[in-house]
């Protein structure tokens, strides 16, 4: 079986992203229940968002395994510093009670 590299690439953003995201104090998993937890943790969003972002780039036309950890440390920054500033968490229904 051979394993073709732009798999190798996605596992080292995703590798880079938990690390660095566990690193940036990131909590592992979010609170519980987690489906209703607006929590930011190392597993989601942020493995997910690597993932996704290094898709982009690599349907971009940038490949390799240096852009894949570069990717995944963007993540992880983006994840801990930016995303509550873009999708910041949503009211709850009780305070508009």
């Amino acid at each position: 079986m051979i394993i073709h590299a732009n798999v190798i690439s996605y596992l080292i953003a995703l590798a880079a992203a938990l690390i660095l995201g566990v690193i940036l104090r990131l909590p592992l998993l979010p609170e519980k229940p987690m489906r209703k937890s607006w929590t930011i943790s190392a597993v989601f969003p942020t493995a997910v968002l690597a993932i996704g972002f290094y898709a982009i780039v690599y349907e971009l036309g940038y490949q390799g395994y240096i852009v894949a950890l570069i990717t995944g440390i963007i993540t992880a920054l983006f994840s801990k510093f930016i995303l509550e500033k873009v999708v910041p968490v949503p009211e709850s229904e009780e305070s508009h009670e």
